[in-house]
């Protein structure tokens, strides 16, 4: 009679840890490639989404000052926001005060890839309206643009603005 051994054998063993680290060795680089791609949309969605808030704040501003309100009791406040973007964050802050509304670290690793400081007039326009492009970049070294042009208005794009 035969009797069979209870256990695992150590070649098993072998071969079970050869194939989890071939799966391994296939999926960890993947993985770092979409959590870039992640960290760095997001951080640009983000952002964009800040610029139009800001946008759609001053022209929000110019309509009740203009529109709504009764000229005589109409107050010289300047309500113009900022966007100060640097390498590693940006912030948002009201531009008679100075006070800070907004403070976002990039995360993931994405960096600006420069200083810049971004109004908008009361018509929603970027003030003062220059041709630039602002760009994010992930820890890989993956890019997305903001162009700015000379008009005053911006977009996100892909590829880097001519």
């Amino acid at each position: 009679m035969n009797v069979m051994q209870k256990g695992i054998a150590t070649l098993e063993i072998v071969m079970v840890i050869f194939i989890v680290g071939v799966l391994a060795s296939c999926a960890v680089p993947n993985a770092v490639r979409v959590l870039d791609r992640v960290s760095l949309d997001y951080e640009t969605k983000n952002l964009y989404t800040e610029l139009r808030f800001l946008q759609s704040h001053e022209r929000m501003t110019f309509m009740t000052d203009s529109h709504f309100q009764d000229k005589g009791n109409l107050q010289e406040e300047n309500f113009q926001n900022n966007l100060d973007v640097s390498p590693e964050k940006y912030v948002i802050t009201k531009n008679s005060t100075d006070k800070i509304y907004a403070e976002h670290y990039f995360s993931g690793g994405v960096t600006a890839s420069k200083i810049k400081s971004i109004k908008f007039d009361d018509m929603g326009r970027i003030s003062p309206a220059t041709s630039d492009t602002l760009t994010i970049k992930s820890r890989l070294g993956k890019e997305l643009y903001f162009a700015f042009d000379s008009v005053g208005r911006f977009r996100g794009s892909r590829t880097k603005p001519k």
